[in-house]
């Protein structure tokens, strides 16, 4: 895929990886629309970064992911790329009596919206003379953090209805990628003191991925995580969590 010329969506496109996703979007000739719930802030991004325009929506609510497809399809330039980047990851313990409705939340957002995006938004897309969905899961797939429950099932679903999306569109021209971003240094690793990689490193993975038409892109440690979880599955899981378990739970 030529990066050049496309017009981009990228949610949670205003912080963190999607923030360095829409940098190296635009630095390579395209255009992107970065969608969030902190207006403040997208207008920060819109106003240092060329060739940006914002949509401020709490995706959690599938209404406000409706009203961000209306506006997706009646604006222009046309969709190319969508990026569900947008998610949040929690520390949780199970036994909190809170715990079921700030999982709903996280699943929500981790899952539904994606899914909701790229099932509505399939058809425009689909029509596009050359188009991507990137769905940003995560290395957790081959070996879930234990506490982090709400994430790590969200994002196995995701990963798991991304090969079922590519699946199912195999024979088109839409390019379905998932991104596998090892740990990264942002807000929602900031308890976590394993190795992490930048976030603009994630960013340039992915951009040499759509260019090279792979279809999921592992940076950084992710490549060996799925490495050795063909090999020992169960090692790798408990020296993860090992590491994961020195977090404290919310």
């Amino acid at each position: 895929m030529d990066i050049k010329g496309k017009h981009a969506l990228v949610t949670g496109g205003g912080v963190g990886i999607g923030l360095e996703i829409t940098r190296a979007m635009t630095a390579a000739g395209a255009s992107v629309l970065i969608v969030g719930r902190d207006e403040a802030r997208l207008r920060t991004v819109q106003n240092l970064t060329p060739r940006v325009t914002y949509f401020a929506a709490d995706l959690t609510d599938p209404a406000e992911c409706d009203r961000l497809v209306a506006h997706v399809l009646a604006g222009s330039p046309a969709l190319d790329i969508l990026v569900n980047n947008a998610g949040t990851m929690q520390y949780l313990a199970l036994t909190a009596p809170d715990a079921r409705a700030r999982i709903e939340r996280e699943l929500a957002l981790d899952l539904r919206a994606p899914i909701h995006l790229a099932t509505a938004l399939l058809p425009h897309l689909l029509e596009r003379p050359e188009a991507a969905i990137v769905n940003v899961t995560t290395g957790l797939v081959y070996a879930p953090f234990g506490n982090t429950p709400g994430y790590s099932a969200a994002k196995g679903g995701l990963h798991a209805f991304t090969r079922s999306l590519r699946w199912q569109t195999r024979h088109t021209r839409l390019r379905v990628v998932d991104l596998l971003p090892p740990a990264v240094a942002t807000s929602l690793t900031a308890r976590y003191d394993g190795p992490k990689i930048s976030p603009d490193k994630v960013a340039t993975a992915l951009l040499d991925g759509l260019r090279t038409g792979r279809e999921e892109v592992r940076p950084g440690q992710t490549k060996a995580l799925y490495a050795m979880s063909r090999i020992a599955p169960g090692f790798i899981f408990r020296a993860l969590n090992k590491q994961a378990d020195k977090v404290p739970l919310d």
